[in-house]
């Protein structure tokens, strides 16, 4: 009765628009990281980021709707209206009272935040801007979802840095659980803009690449952050009504666990004790043990901090395995960004639904040294049952999913 089943995928992401193309991306380990055009990055460390140059809102919705909408809002709608057509629910034949959308976004929409606060010091109150102001709460994507949709049930966001997206799952899960729901549209998104880019460059955080136009871009695992954009929406049922309506069925959310441990501002967990509670308790609640894990989703973002405390947790939890373990950090080939974690599920439910594991690294990759170009391993057809989803993020937050199929 705790199974909770995936029936919709929508995804708008620099590995791809749509979930068909993100999909085909996906398996081959293509990357959407490429050099910044948007705006101006010569004075930054960096150039690149996981951006999306290639979304068109009016393939979702009218003009008329969206002309007013920050982009995280349009690429935020525009992925629950593939989700919502991918899982063949009937809106009108439900109670959509019952129906809750709840998102998870680290900086909502940054751009527009940048927008008003400009025009607020230029011109003062008076000139100020109005129309820009409601997009620079958090909340406004998933505002705009449910207006779009005429979805009346419960309506939250999260916003926990990189694990926003995974606290709105378990929340969604949750209120499927306690009945309180039949479906939860469940989204995670995030928008680039060149405040938030010039604020981790002044930080001095992100990974120290530069590349031409047309260049690959060959990122060095431990040398700092590549950022990244994009949203996500999964449809998600209990599955009794799931299956009760016949819906295709891309997997099961099977259990999830968060925790958190004390850590100084801007650092993740050093020892990453709690990122390893939560990897076990997830297993423990699923009723698997680590040999029964067919693939890992990790949160590794090529910061020697984070990528260095998750192989050693992975290792002390794998054991003997390590060595062969392959591990999948899907933020090497889209970056790194609040709303990640849907996106991450949406590539693990789809390995599970082809039966085509994801390609992988070495865990021993995670590891802050010279590698020189990664090298991945893209699989075949292979069965594979369940996957391990972990996340963390700086603050000292920690979360653990497990998947399995139907």
């Amino acid at each position: 009765m705790s199974d909770i089943a995936i029936t919709g995928i929508g995804v708008i992401s620099s590995m791809g628009i749509g979930r068909e193309a993100f999909w085909e991306t996906c398996k081959k380990a293509g990357t959407g990281i490429k050099k910044v055009t948007d705006f101006e990055t010569s004075s930054f460390a960096s150039n690149v980021a996981g951006w999306i140059d290639d979304f068109e809102p009016r393939d979702y919705m009218p003009p008329r709707i969206y002309r007013r909408m920050s982009r995280i809002s349009r690429m935020a709608v525009s992925s629950s209206v593939e989700a919502l057509n991918n899982s063949e629910l009937d809106l009108k034949g439900l109670d959509k009272t019952r129906i809750a959308v709840i998102l998870g976004t680290a900086y909502g929409s940054s751009s527009r935040v940048e927008d008003f606060f400009v025009s607020l010091l230029r011109d003062g109150p008076r000139g100020a801007q109005p129309f820009l102001f409601p997009e620079t709460v958090p909340n406004a994507p998933a505002s705009h979802i449910a207006m779009f949709h005429g979805i009346t049930g419960p309506n939250s966001t999260f916003c926990q840095n990189d694990i926003s997206a995974e606290n709105a799952m378990l929340y969604a899960r949750n209120l499927l659980l306690g009945n309180i729901v039949d479906v939860v549209l469940v989204g995670g998104a995030d928008e680039l803009s060149p405040m938030q880019y010039h604020c981790y460059n002044d930080l001095g955080v992100l990974n120290k690449i530069k590349i031409n136009n047309h260049e690959p871009a060959d990122p060095e695992p431990g040398g700092g952050l590549i950022l990244g954009e994009g949203a996500g929406t999964l449809v998600m049922e209990r599955l009794d009504f799931a299956v009760k309506r016949e819906a295709k069925i891309y997997g099961i959310l099977k259990t999830g666990i968060l925790a958190g441990g004390a850590t100084p501002m801007g650092h993740y967990e050093a020892g990453g004790e709690q990122m390893g509670r939560a990897m076990t308790m997830a297993m423990e609640q699923a009723g698997l043990g680590p040999a029964e894990i067919d693939q890992i989703s990790v949160s590794a973002n090529l910061s020697a901090e984070l990528d260095r405390m998750e192989y050693h947790q992975l290792k002390i939890i794998f054991k003997n395995r390590i060595k062969a373990l392959a591990v999948t950090p899907l933020k090497y080939l889209m970056g790194d960004f609040g709303g990640a974690g849907i996106i991450r599920a949406a590539a693990v439910l789809l390995s599970l639904y082809h039966q085509l594991s994801l390609p992988a690294l070495k865990a021993e990759a995670l590891k802050p040294e010279p590698h020189g170009v990664l090298k991945w391993d893209i699989p075949s057809k292979s069965k594979i049952q369940t996957a391990l989803m972990t996340t963390s993020t700086f603050g000292g937050g920690s979360s653990s999913l497990v998947f399995t199929c139907k």
